[in-house]
């Protein structure tokens, strides 16, 4: 055949009740089990949203499909008892969502629900971490035919488990091998070994639960998780293995694809949501070392004024230092995320990264990010670190954590020959860096320090080279990175440009339409500043200075703004 043959519905599958229920579900019951479904669903979200991950696990199809069946629902329920209602109830498809829920609920780092994956390197589609490759283990960059597609009822284990739900029974499976001419001659598996392995060559001659087990496992064969291919999971929780050799062998022929079964003996109770939530999506500060490796990325984000104050959009201001002002007005970086990711874990550098944060903030930074940088880096070796903790909260909107270590120490990447520590693979992904990005991330991983960065360029380069190896030791290759989901830069200096004489009237006439404004200069030719930005910046310096002296406000001996004596005198070049 030519592709993936496609896998059944959730529909099918889901509707393949037991032949003798007791009893039609109670529609209420139904109600009140999807509504505590949805709540389960949303504390993830809540979760998710705290950790800054929501955009990281895809759960938006699972809700959406749970939302329609509690519509349905409450849409039966104002419709007479009669037998089609009970019909309609016992075939809802919450059992088998609930069954997904629960899967997922007994699992660590989901990376999706109810995810369509497509087997071809044309189609983007993977999850979080999945690289596509082909059969071969090479991979595949060019854009191919469509190969067919997989839909997976929960990934998880950042993406190493595909599970897929199937609430087929033993009844039925009799049923589907009898449509499909599967004659067992009353032998087991292993005594009619020969004729099996033919049937299974042939896939006019496979059940749907043996089809479904080989298309997942010959699709998870097209994709790696750091370099690994992933395990496919089937949780059948109505079927018993050893009551039909028929049955048997059916199961007997999933395993052989590769796939694991979780059948009805091996279903455990439901886990609590509140114990799951933190497996299903685990704190990633809870994993960090003992002491921190930080890149410069976030030394410049510690003393950045977008980090410790109010900062208003300038003109000047190009899009990325506009959009960080808009993020730290919904987000406060240092508070929500880097305070307690130092929490009171002692903290390094390389020797590189502090000499160029401290480049960068001579160059371009302000004078209360250059009184920051001193601070946190101790360049008075006198003081204390109570002391330095209240020189920071000095420059600071925010309550500085009396349990931050400063200061940051500076320290040789190479430090007790760590280097050595490195495994084979560092090598030629050091070669591709840059001088600094090899200090602090080649220190982190030599030492098994977690790097704390903002560098989301250098983390991906790092993680595929990584990637393109076979088959690694993922806990002993890869280096414990960090990485922050939103950085900070310096406010920098406005960028006046050369300087420029003054025009002759005639060019002014010509460029602006005569009326001679732009012929405004002053007798150094520096154009003028902007009067209301520079009283906006003499406003903002009162309100710094009232929180310095923790006053409500303090005196403004200007208040009708600056004196004409204290503006540049300038000339009009327009009356010459």
């Amino acid at each position: 055949m030519n592709g993936i043959s496609p896998m059944p519905s959730v529909d099918q599958e889901s509707r393949l009740d037991d032949p003798n229920p007791v009893g039609p579900p109670m529609i209420d019951d139904l109600i009140s089990r999807a509504k505590t479904l949805l709540s389960e669903l949303e504390l993830l979200y809540e979760r998710l949203r705290t950790l800054r991950r929501e955009s990281h696990v895809e759960l938006a199809h699972f809700r959406s499909t749970i939302q329609s069946e509690l519509s349905m629902l409450q849409r039966l329920s104002d419709k007479p008892d009669d037998d089609a209602t009970k019909h309609v109830a016992r075939s809802s498809n919450l059992p088998f969502l609930e069954t997904i829920w629960s899967t997922a609920k007994a699992s660590k780092d989901v990376v999706s629900l109810q995810k369509r994956i497509y087997t071809s390197p044309g189609v983007k589609s993977a999850s979080q971490g999945m690289r596509y490759v082909d059969t071969n283990g090479a991979s595949v960059e060019q854009r191919g035919k469509k190969r067919g597609a997989v839909a997976i009822d929960a990934i998880t284990d950042l993406g190493m488990i595909w599970s897929k739900v199937s609430h087929v029974t033993n009844q039925r499976l009799l049923f589907d091998l009898a449509k499909q001419g599967w004659n067992s001659g009353g032998s087991d598996y292993d005594d009619d070994e020969e004729a099996t392995a033919q049937q299974n060559d042939d896939d006019d001659f496979d059940v749907p639960l043996l089809k479904t087990a080989k298309t997942l496992t010959s699709a998870a064969r097209c994709f790696r998780v750091r370099t690994k291919t992933p395990t496919v999971h089937l949780i059948l929780p109505r079927i018993q293995y050893g009551e039909l050799a028929e049955v048997d062998n059916i199961l007997d022929a999933c395993r052989a694809t590769g796939a694991i079964l979780f059948l009805s003996d091996q279903q455990k109770a439901s886990t609590p949501i509140a114990t799951a939530l933190h497996n299903m999506a685990p704190d990633p500060l809870t994993s960090f070392s003992a002491t921190l490796n930080i890149d410069c990325t976030v030394l410049l984000a510690l003393v950045s004024e977008f980090s410790h104050a109010k900062v208003h959009k300038q003109p000047w201001f190009h899009t990325a230092l506009q959009r960080q002002v808009e993020i730290e007005d919904n987000e406060n970086l240092l508070p929500s995320l880097l305070y307690p990711a130092m929490a009171s874990r002692p903290l390094v550098c390389t020797h590189e990264a502090a000499k160029r944060m401290r480049e960068i903030v001579s160059t371009i930074g302000t004078s209360s990010e250059k009184a920051r940088t001193a601070i946190m880096m101790r360049d008075d070796a006198s003081k204390s670190r109570s002391e330095l903790l209240d020189g920071m909260q000095e420059w600071s909107a925010y309550q500085v954590p009396r349990d931050w270590q400063l200061p940051i120490l500076s320290v040789d990447q190479n430090e007790a020959d760590c280097q050595r520590n490195l495994p084979p693979e560092a090598k030629g992904i050091s070669e591709a860096l840059t001088p600094i990005n090899a200090s602090v991330f080649l220190y982190g991983w030599a030492t098994g320090r977690t790097t704390v960065t903002s560098n989301r360029t250098i983390v991906h380069q790092i993680n595929n080279a990584l990637e393109a190896f076979d088959d690694l030791d993922a806990e002993a290759v890869w280096p414990k990175i960090w990485l922050c989901p939103t950085a900070r830069s310096l406010v920098g200096k406005e960028k006046r440009g050369p300087k420029r004489a003054a025009a002759p009237v005639a060019a002014v006439a010509a460029v602006d339409g005569g009326d001679g404004e732009k012929g405004v200069t002053t007798k150094k030719g520096w154009p003028l500043p902007d009067p209301l930005r520079r009283e906006q910046h003499r406003r903002n310096g009162l309100d710094v200075l009232a929180r310095k002296k923790g006053l409500p406000e303090v005196e403004d001996r200007k208040p009708n703004g600056d004196e004409h004596d204290d503006v540049p005198v300038v000339e009009d070049t327009s009356l010459q």
